[in-house]
């Protein structure tokens, strides 16, 4: 004899498996995410670098080549300034300021790249180099010099366009080359 518990539980398993063995549509739908949105570039930046000097002291160097480190740089294409490529850097500048921490990943693990892209730069490559003191144009573009990854950075042929910012005593310079076309 069959209790009423029994034909409780037969039934939910007959029709679990009639509500299975029947379904078409896949169990469920993958949808992917947007692409992230690029963020609002109107801002007003209180950037009190000096463009000029800065594109001066670091064409200077590409025109001529150097050593970084025990690597000899061949003579680069002169850089110019890009303003996505600054409210990138100046960003992240404020970030590492107001948050209270010195890296090229912020604290949510966006590069620059991911950055740079927020600000509507549509890049094909991209360098970062970051500084952190009491530093003026002339200082910090030496001291990028005087490192062997951030000299590569600033000797990288394939850049053609940078901006940097300062924001406290952090610096940021985003180098960049855009998509072909773009």
């Amino acid at each position: 004899m069959i209790t009423g518990f029994a034909r409780l539980c037969a039934g939910i398993a007959i029709g679990c498996t009639i509500l299975v063995g029947c379904s078409k549509e896949p169990l469920t739908s993958i949808i992917p995410p947007p692409p992230v949105p690029v963020a609002d570039t109107t801002f007003i930046m209180n950037n009190p670098v000096n463009k000029e000097v800065l594109l001066a002291l670091v064409n200077e160097i590409r025109a001529k080549g150097c050593n970084c480190g025990d690597t000899f740089m061949a003579p680069a294409p002169p850089i110019r300034w890009n303003t996505a490529l600054e409210r990138a850097a100046y960003l992240h500048s404020q970030d590492m300021l107001y948050n209270d921490y010195f890296g090229h990943n912020d604290l949510n693990g966006n590069n620059a790249g991911q950055r740079i892209a927020r600000m509507g730069y549509q890049w094909q490559a991209w360098g970062e180099n970051i500084a952190l003191g009491i530093l003026n144009e002339r200082s910090v573009v030496e001291g990028w010099f005087k490192s062997v990854t951030h000299c590569k950075v600033l000797m990288g042929n394939k850049f053609i366009e940078m901006g940097v910012a300062k924001v406290g005593n952090f610096w940021s310079q985003e180098m960049a080359a855009p998509k072909p076309g773009v």
